[in-house]
């Protein structure tokens, strides 16, 4: 036997169905215009070219992302003593960025790990651009202060558009 169905119901049950689809896609959406927002909002987020003044290679890859991690990366071979580690960190701010980030090293010959780089750094943003100033620690496994020293970063947004 078939089961009658009111029109009346049809039409609730039917709206109720639409009302879900509009919702969904409404949510979906809005989810886009924000992200795209929140990334105007933060304009560190992106990966830069950067040239770090002070440090033994000095071309290197930042990356800012929207969570306020951080990454860094530079050929390992630029130090001719230690193999080190992409440097990861977090960072906040806008248009004025305190960041902090590590990398760990290893000797070339022992493959033994001899000390944690810690760079703490301010930045400032303008536009594609940014520059400001760091200082980078140089410690042994325990903790001990090897090294610490200044260094300057100047950047540039990668872009589609870059050469």
């Amino acid at each position: 036997m078939v089961r009658k169905v009111s029109l009346s119901r049809l039409a609730t049950y039917g709206s109720l169905m639409l009302a879900a689809v509009v919702f969904a896609a409404s949510g979906l959406f809005s989810g886009r215009v924000a992200n795209a927002e929140s990334s105007r909002a933060e304009p560190a987020v992106g990966v830069w070219e950067v040239r770090v003044e002070g440090a033994p290679f000095s071309p290197h890859l930042f990356t800012f992302h929207a969570d306020h991690t951080f990454l860094s990366a530079n050929p390992d071979a630029g130090d001719p003593n230690t193999s080190d580690s992409d440097g990861e960190g977090v960072w906040e701010g806008q248009d004025h960025v305190k960041g902090i980030f590590k990398e760990y090293n290893a000797d070339r010959s022992t493959h033994k790990f001899v000390s944690i780089l810690t760079v703490t750094y301010t930045i400032t943003i303008s536009g594609d651009t940014f520059s400001g100033d760091a200082t980078a620690t140089v410690t042994d496994p325990d903790g001990e202060v090897q090294f610490t020293g200044p260094a300057t970063f100047t950047a540039t947004r990668l872009t589609l558009d870059s050469h």
